[in-house]
C-alpha cells in the first residue's frame, strides 16, 4: 500500500508560527524581567529561542497537527511545554559551559558540574514563574497549535 504524501503545509505552518511565538518571547521576557539583564544577550537568546521554536514546530507540533492527533490546543499546550523545557535546560547548560570555559569549575568533582546546572534550572524557573509570563506562553502556544491543526485538517479534508 502505498503511503501518503506527508502534508507539510500544517509543519511549516506550525514551524513558522512556533518560531515567531517564541521570537516575541524574548521581547517578552525583556519587558517582564528587565532586571534579569538579559538584553546584554540578545542576539543569542533571539538565535536559541528561533532554533527550539523552529525545531519543536517542525518536528514535534507539526507531526502532531499533521497525522491529526489531538485537538490544536492539547497539541499547542504540549508544544508550549516542551519549548519551555528545551530552553530552560539549554540557557542552564549554557550557563554552566561559559562557568566552565572561564575555568571556575576547574579542579572540582564532575558531581560539581550537575549540581550547578540543576541549581541554574531552579533559579530560571524562579524568575520566569511570572502568572503573566505563563499565560502568554501558553496563549502563544494555543495559537499555534489551532492554527496548525486547522492547516492540517484543510489539507486532508476534514473538518475541524
Amino acid at each position: 500500500m502505498a503511503k501518503r504524501p506527508m502534508p507539510t503545509g500544517a509543519r511549516l505552518v506550525a514551524a513558522v508560527t512556533v518560531l515567531f511565538s517564541c521570537l516575541a518571547m524574548v521581547y517578552v521576557l525583556f519587558a517582564f524581567k528587565p532586571d534579569l539583564g538579559l538584553e546584554r544577550r540578545e542576539q543569542g537568546l533571539l538565535w536559541l529561542f528561533g532554533t527550539v521554536g523552529l525545531l519543536q514546530g517542525w518536528y514535534g507540533l507539526g507531526r502532531l497537527a499533521s497525522e491529526g492527533k489531538g485537538l490544536g490546543i492539547m497539541i499547542g499546550m504540549r508544544a508550549t511545554i516542551s519549548v519551555g523545557l528545551w530552553l530552560v535546560v539549554l540557557i542552564a547548560l549554557e550557563y554552566v559551559v561559559r562557568i566552565i570555559l572561564r575555568g571556575r569549575l576547574v579542579g572540582e568533582e564532575f558531581t560539581a558540574f550537575f549540581f550547578e546546572l540543576f541549581e541554574r534550572i531552579g533559579v530560571i524557573l524562579q524568575n520566569i514563574a511570572d502568572p503573566t509570563l505563563i499565560a502568554i506562553f501558553f496563549g502563544t502556544g494555543i495559537f499555534c497549535g489551532i492554527v496548525s491543526r486547522r492547516r492540517a485538517a484543510s489539507f486532508l479534508g476534514r473538518k475541524t
